[in-house]
């Protein structure tokens, strides 16, 4: 009888063990998770990209502000305000045109990495470009940005 009593207590912890149960997720769930993790590495890569970029905007601005100061010093140095930068030298004439037709300067200049610039308008100063700069953002592109030859 304690026999008995032991192999019946011994099923029912065995039974309950979770070892021995099957797993509670289903099918669609599994897959959903699976969904889930591949849009994570997603984000995780897309962070990383974010990162990089961020990176280069902060080296060009070191860039521009050693710029600004060698330009600040040398009062030969040309201040334009670009609207658009282009590899594609066809896309740089059609936007320059575009620009044209309202009424801005809409010159390509070379920029940095054979980048072909357009301008709105060109200034001596940076004083008097900074001033330019804030209408054209408002009015043209908010991406506007100065360049210094």
């Amino acid at each position: 009888m304690k026999n008995l009593i032991g192999i019946i207590l011994l099923g029912l912890i065995v039974s309950s063990c979770s070892l021995f149960q099957k797993s509670s997720m289903t099918q669609d769930q599994i897959d959903e998770m699976v969904a889930e993790n591949e849009a994570l590495k997603t984000k995780v890569t897309a962070s990383k990209d974010l990162e990089d970029q961020l990176a280069l905007a902060r080296m060009q601005a070191d860039e521009a502000m050693l710029k600004l100061a060698a330009c600040e010093d040398a009062s030969t140095s040309k201040v334009h305000i670009i609207v658009g930068a282009f590899k594609n030298s066809s896309y740089a004439d059609e936007y320059s045109a575009e620009m044209k037709k309202q009424g801005y300067d809409g010159r390509i200049i070379a920029g940095p990495y054979s980048f072909n610039l357009v301008t709105s308008s060109s200034h001596e100063s940076v004083k008097s470009a900074l001033n330019a700069l804030g209408n054209i953002r408002e009015t043209v592109i908010e991406t506007a940005w100065l360049y210094i030859e």
